[in-house]
């Protein structure tokens, strides 16, 4: 009986130690969920210029600049190319075209500056379905830098000012 007792006691002071534990991890994940549901989708606009973590709808295709980095040339220049770490959703009904090289990127003098040649992200996204990838870009340390696409379905367009920090 005293075994069956001291058992017992141990069984429910797991059980309490453990629920314990686990209500900050479910707190953290309702924070996480309405972080992404604030997280709002923002019509593309020539109007307005927008920022990385940005979601740009161009009539259901999503498109939003994730994170931008610093890289070099094949000649070994420090900083003379940046990278985009892009998502593109399609939430359209039809399957949608995307691809860098529909983008435009100027500095901060108003310089058109160059694609840079690199496995940049372009596919057919399927209704539903998204890519993740990279845009790379010649830069010239005139920072911060304007990329703009048009989408070549809608006619659409928008612009991103970007710096890498």
């Amino acid at each position: 009986m005293k075994k069956l007792a001291i058992g017992l006691v141990a069984v429910i002071g797991l059980t309490s130690a453990l629920t314990g534990c686990g209500n900050p991890s479910s707190e953290k994940d309702q924070t996480e969920t309405k972080q992404v549901a604030q997280q709002e989708t923002v019509k593309a606009t020539d109007q307005k210029t927008f920022k990385l973590g940005d979601h740009v709808d161009f009539l259901g295709l999503i498109v939003t600049f994730e994170k931008s980095t610093y890289l070099e040339n094949d000649k070994g220049v420090k900083d003379s190319v940046m990278k985009i770490d892009m998502k593109v959703e399609n939430k359209s009904a039809a399957s949608r075209g995307f691809t860098t090289i529909d983008m435009e990127i100027k500095d901060s003098k108003g310089k058109k500056l160059a694609i840079y040649p690199g496995e940049n992200l372009g596919d057919k996204i399927k209704p539903g379905k998204s890519i993740s990838g990279a845009g790379y870009f010649t830069v010239n340390g005139n920072a911060p830098y304007t990329i703009t696409y048009k989408d070549q379905d809608s006619d659409k367009k928008a612009s991103w000012k970007v710096e890498v920090k």
